[in-house]
């Protein structure tokens, strides 16, 4: 029965039917068009058939037939369409519609669309009246506006904010980026996610890690407050918080930063962290400690300031104020230290000092040069001075101008000394299983050659038209037994990784 021959039944029936508006503020269900308009039936339900179209409040429904029912409910299939507000626009096969809830429930190939943004998901429930769109099913949106397309588990669509919330598998890809994590937050407008749990962003070469934070997709700016790392370029930056900006390639880290080449080989630890990926220079500051992997050991050092940057085909570290530095086999302050891995040098200046064994070197300068992460070479240049414990009151010395170390196995086994070179050393002889100082032997010589055994001065060799006495220890002078320049500063060795903090 077509429409026109329908209608004066179906102003009847509409007196006939109640009137309210179910108490939802909404108003009834309105029929805007249909080919066909059937009443009766088992249902009770309203069938409508061709071009059908419903109205309430806000929202216009498009269908090509529907059963409408008294308690407002609408069964609508096949090319269902939702239109509401200006931009906002839902497809699928089959709806069902609580006019008293606003609630649609729609299915077959869902897709909705507002603005430049199209989701598609197998079910989709849509609360108008809260303009909140949720699938469980899985679901596929695509940006028109940045090439975005983001498919995740489950979701929830607010429209008034055209904003996502995403759950489960999410995964989102840009030409110049991707990221996955399992809970996000995506304004669609904005380009601003948000992440809650393990997140990984690749973008280019770099690939960023968190636990929790913020990232610009159209800035390119990323703004995390949980354990968050940036890999780039070979380096691993680490942070509890941390901000990172592309396009600059600025990287700020607070709370336990870390920064390591990918090898593992070296690392800087400190409260606060600066990576710059254009030179690739960093700065770690707040109990910074660098963490050198040498060989078998580990050297763990300290300054106020730890400076890295690329030299050559490597990288240079350089400390910076009240320098420590701790190795099971050796130690040492300054106030200036940096090392090269390109040609394996520790270079240290301003007062320092070096330990090994019971030996301590001071000069002007320090230069230690390492072979398969062993120190290998001593350098020492300016006021050269080795101190060696020979007992509790009483120091070996020797002192010139400029003194070369060779090491084996970890220690010093040779030192020669050259320029002015001049020595206190100590001669023992051995009485029931104890050694005692019996003479002092008070020399000097233009060149110096110096055995080292266990830790200590095992001979003393003048290479070069020396100028010796030899002193019965209780007829030594005393100003015989104590060279210039000689000074004890054993109180700054670091006797363990701890220690490289101590002031």
């Amino acid at each position: 029965m077509r429409a026109a021959a329908l209608l004066p039944l179906m102003l009847a029936s509409a007196q006939a039917m109640p009137q309210s508006s179910a108490g939802n503020g909404d108003g009834r269900v309105e029929i805007l068009n249909a080919d066909e308009w059937l009443f009766g039936g088992p249902t009770g339900a309203q069938r409508l058939k061709g071009n059908v179209r419903f109205k309430h409040a806000d929202a216009v429904m498009h269908c090509d037939s529907a059963h409408l029912y008294e308690d407002q409910r609408v069964d609508a299939f096949s090319n269902v369409v939702i239109e509401q507000g200006d931009s906002l626009r839902a497809y699928a096969a089959l709806l069902r519609y609580n006019g008293q809830q606003r609630m649609a429930r729609l299915s077959g190939d869902v897709r909705l669309e507002d603005g430049a943004m199209e989701l598609r998901t197998p079910a989709l429930d849509y609360d108008l009246r809260a303009k909140r769109a949720t699938y469980l099913q899985g679901g596929r949106i695509v940006s028109a506006r940045d090439s975005t397309v983001l498919t995740s588990g489950n979701g929830v669509y607010l429209a008034d904010q055209r904003r996502f919330i995403f759950g489960r598998q999410v995964l989102l890809e840009h030409p110049e980026r991707q990221i996955s994590t399992d809970t996000m937050h995506y304004g669609t407008s904005s380009g601003v996610a948000a992440f809650f749990g393990r997140t990984t962003i690749t973008q280019g070469s770099t690939v960023i890690n968190t636990l929790g934070g913020t990232y610009d997709t159209r800035q390119e700016r990323a703004r995390f407050t949980r354990r968050t790392s940036v890999a780039s370029k070979g380096r691993i930056l680490e942070g509890d918080s941390l901000h990172y900006d592309r396009r600059p390639g600025l990287g700020l880290a607070w709370g336990n930063v870390s920064i390591a080449d990918s090898s593992g080989d070296m690392r800087v630890l400190g409260n606060q962290g600066t990576h710059h990926e254009a030179d690739d220079r960093s700065m770690v500051t707040g109990r910074a400690e660098l963490q050198l992997r040498m060989s078998a050991d580990t050297l763990f050092l300290h300054g106020d300031t730890l400076f890295a940057a690329p030299e050559g085909k490597g990288r240079r570290i350089t400390a910076r104020r009240n320098v420590r530095f701790f190795k099971r086999d050796l130690q040492g302050a300054c106030d200036t230290l940096s090392f090269g891995d390109a040609d394996s040098t520790i270079h240290m200046r301003h007062q320092p000092v070096l330990w090994n064994g019971a030996d301590q070197i001071t000069g002007d300068t320090i230069r230690i040069t390492l072979k398969d992460g062993r120190a290998h070479r001593l350098h020492v240049r300016g006021n050269a001075f080795l101190l060696s414990r020979a007992d509790t009151s009483r120091f070996d010395q020797v002192t010139g101008t400029i003194m070369t170390g060779f090491f084996v196995e970890d220690a010093l086994d040779r030192l020669d000394v050259e320029g002015n070179a001049r020595t206190v050393y100590f001669t023992k002889e051995k009485k029931e299983e104890a050694e005692d100082i019996f003479a002092v032997n008070r020399a000097d010589c233009s060149r110096i050659r110096v055995r080292m055994k266990e830790g200590a001065i095992s001979a003393v060799m003048f290479l070069d038209r020396p100028d010796a006495v030899l002193y019965p220890i209780a007829k030594a002078p005393a100003d015989e037994l104590v060279l210039q320049g000689a000074q004890d500063r054993g109180a700054e060795r670091p006797m363990d990784r701890a220690g490289i903090f101590d002031r």
